[in-house]
C-alpha cells in the first residue's frame, strides 16, 4: 500500500490541471496543440483554391466559438475569405462574421490591436467535431501579469512545415509545430509577452503568427493550465505573443456586434 500510496502522489506532483481535471505532463502536449490550426484563404482560383495564412487559435468563450489570428496576417485579404480546413473530408469551412480593430485604432504603438477574431459558433453546431479544435476558455483560465510562470508551450504552423501540392496531387498537408519555452523579459509594449524555446530554433518561424501560448503556473502547491496568448512574431529563439488579457477584451467586445447562440 505504501508503494501504490508513493506511485499515486508521484503521478499527481507530474500532472498538471486542466480544467479542474489532471493531465499527465508528459500527455499536455498532445492534449493542445489541436487547438491551433491552419488559417487558409479561399481563393476562388481553380488551380489554387486555398492558400495558407500562417496559424489560428479556436477558443470556447462565453458559449462561443471563436477563431483567433493576428491581424497582420490578413493585409491585402478579404476576412470573408478566411476561414480553416477540413481535411478528413477534404473541405474548407469558412467563418460566419469577424471582429476586428478598426484602421484608425491599429495606428496606435501597442500591439494589443493587432487582433481578428472568426466567428464559428454555427459551424460547430453543425459540424459537432470540429468543436474539439475549440479550447474552453474562462476567466480564470487566463493567464495574469502577477501568475507564477514555470513554463510555456506553444504552436504554430510554420510554413516551412506544410506540403502544399495542390497543382499536381491536389493535397495539403498541415503540421502543428509545438514548443516548449521558457519565460522571457517582456518586451516594452505591456500587452504583450515573450518566452524563449527551450532548444534551438533551427527553423524558419514564418507563419507563426496567429499560434497559441499556453503557461503552466504554480498555484498553491500544485501545477494549473492557463491561456497566455496570441503569437504575433517570433526570431532569434524568441516567441512573442499578445497577451490573454487583450485577446478577451477583443472576444468581448465582439459580443457587441454577433447574435446570442442559440440555445
Amino acid at each position: 500500500m505504501d508503494e501504490l500510496t508513493t506511485l499515486l502522489d508521484r503521478k499527481v506532483r507530474t500532472s498538471i490541471r486542466v480544467h479542474g481535471l489532471l493531465v499527465p505532463a508528459n500527455s499536455l502536449q498532445s492534449r493542445l496543440h489541436v487547438f491551433c490550426q491552419n488559417l487558409v484563404r479561399y481563393t476562388g482560383v481553380e488551380a489554387f483554391p486555398v492558400q495558407l495564412k500562417g496559424s489560428a487559435t479556436g477558443l470556447l468563450y462565453r458559449g462561443r466559438n471563436f477563431l483567433v489570428c493576428t491581424a497582420h496576417q490578413l493585409r491585402d485579404v478579404r476576412e470573408e475569405e478566411i476561414g480553416v480546413l477540413f481535411l478528413d473530408e477534404n473541405t474548407y469551412i469558412s467563418s460566419a462574421g469577424y471582429t476586428r480593430f478598426k484602421a484608425s485604432v491599429q495606428q496606435t504603438g501597442s500591439d494589443e490591436v493587432d487582433l481578428c477574431v472568426f466567428d464559428f459558433t454555427e459551424q460547430v453546431e453543425v459540424k459537432a467535431s470540429l468543436g474539439r479544435r475549440f479550447f474552453t476558455l474562462r476567466n480564470n483560465d487566463v493567464l495574469e501579469d502577477a501568475d507564477e510562470v514555470l513554463g510555456y508551450h506553444a504552436y504554430g504552423c510554420p510554413f516551412d512545415d506544410q506540403t502544399y501540392d495542390i497543382f499536381d496531387n491536389n493535397h495539403v498537408g498541415t503540421v502543428i509545430r509545438s514548443m516548449t519555452c521558457d519565460p522571457e523579459k517582456a518586451p516594452s509594449d505591456p500587452a504583450l509577452g515573450s518566452c524563449r524555446l527551450v532548444g534551438a530554433m533551427d527553423f524558419d518561424p514564418n507563419g507563426l503568427s496567429g499560434g497559441s501560448v499556453f503557461a503552466t503556473v504554480l498555484h498553491g502547491d500544485e501545477i494549473v493550465l492557463k491561456f497566455a496568448g496570441i503569437i504575433n512574431r517570433a526570431g532569434g529563439g524568441v516567441i512573442h505573443f499578445i497577451k490573454a488579457k487583450s485577446v478577451q477584451r477583443l472576444l468581448d467586445l465582439s459580443f457587441a456586434y454577433s447574435k446570442p447562440p442559440r440555445l
